[in-house]
């Protein structure tokens, strides 16, 4: 994904949480985390950008690879929690077969290692004195929850679960990311000098025209969520987030196979026809809208599930109320 596709991601996250009511157990967190993402959201965008811009670790960090094994069963995961690419999933050509998995990738452990430093540097932030030259900023925890939005949506995007090399050739990969990319600086007012988004009344990116919008790739991901209930779970045998992106790399893997089927690879995809290819189960429009609505689920899932793990360190110190600012 490119730059303004993660930062639109990141805030649909936070708005995702909007939806836990008062007589949920996460509604305290949940809270805390959106007032404490509003005090931060300016660096949004340069924020999510940092694994591409700075890190640059795309062949490891932001992918696991995954290839067809004919001679394996199929082991998939229960991932439900209304994914859309969960539910997509027996109209892949590929979901009876097995699969091996490519060593380069390390996707979901630059996740499971970003999330633990969001919650150790909070830790730290609340037990080191003002001033403290070893203290990390509110500033600095923010990066690293923002570098964790990036890793998390990566894994939503087929291509990189995918072992057949679709960057080269006509390079759907790129054309893919570009197009979710256009509709978002087509749809969502950007202040592009000081690289933020322009914010509405409620705080969140404003949208300059609502009928461009629902008719763009981002309107059918906006009713996609609004009718699947938010769910903080990470599916049956999932019991952390380097697990939980292990199955979401493999669903990924999975409607990779539906888009582009079996028979096709970077020497037969052209850019005249990765759209409509003989054989495809999953519509262009379809697995958009999983991809996106899919990555924004699952970083909100993260973010509140780190919070909250942040939280009830807390008051496991015998704090009643989250600290200050939170």
């Amino acid at each position: 994904m490119k730059k303004y596709t993660h930062a639109w991601i990141a805030f649909k996250a936070i708005e995702r949480l909007e939806s836990i009511t008062q007589n949920d157990p996460n509604c305290e967190a949940a809270e805390s985390l959106i007032r404490w993402f509003m005090s931060h959201k300016d660096g949004v965008i340069n924020g999510a950008w940092y694994p591409d811009s700075l890190i640059k670790d795309n062949d490891t960090g932001h992918i696991l690879k995954l290839t067809p094994d004919l001679a394996q069963p199929g082991n998939y995961p229960a991932l439900n929690l209304g994914m859309q690419s969960f539910r997509l999933r027996a109209k892949s050509l590929a979901w009876t077969t097995g699969y091996k998995v490519e060593p380069k990738g390390n996707l979901p452990e630059r996740c499971e290692a970003l999330a633990h430093s969001v919650i150790d540097n909070l830790k730290v932030q609340q037990v080191e004195a003002r001033g403290s030259p070893v203290a990390p900023t509110g500033n600095h925890v923010a990066q690293k929850l923002f570098m964790l939005s990036h890793y998390v949506a990566d894994a939503h995007v087929p291509l990189h679960c995918d072992s057949r090399q679709f960057s080269g050739g006509a390079d759907v990969h790129s054309m893919m990311e570009e197009g979710w990319e256009g509709e978002v600086i087509q749809c969502i007012a950007i202040d592009t000098p000081n690289q933020r988004f322009v914010y509405g009344t409620n705080g969140y990116p404003s949208v300059p025209n609502p009928v461009v919008y629902s008719n763009s790739y981002l309107g059918p991901v906006e009713r996609e969520l609004s009718a699947r209930s938010f769910s903080d779970d990470y599916g049956d045998g999932n019991s952390n987030v380097l697990e939980y992106m292990h199955a979401v790399c493999r669903y990924s893997y999975l409607l990779s196979y539906s888009f582009i089927p079996p028979k096709f690879n970077p020497t037969n995809v052209t850019r005249a026809n990765w759209q409509a290819l003989p054989g495809q189960t999953v519509s262009f429009g379809d697995m958009n809208t999983a991809v996106l609505a899919d990555a924004i689920d699952s970083v909100a899932r993260i973010w509140l599930r780190v919070w909250r793990r942040f939280a009830d360190w807390w008051r496991k110190q015998g704090n009643a109320t989250l600290p200050p600012g939170f």
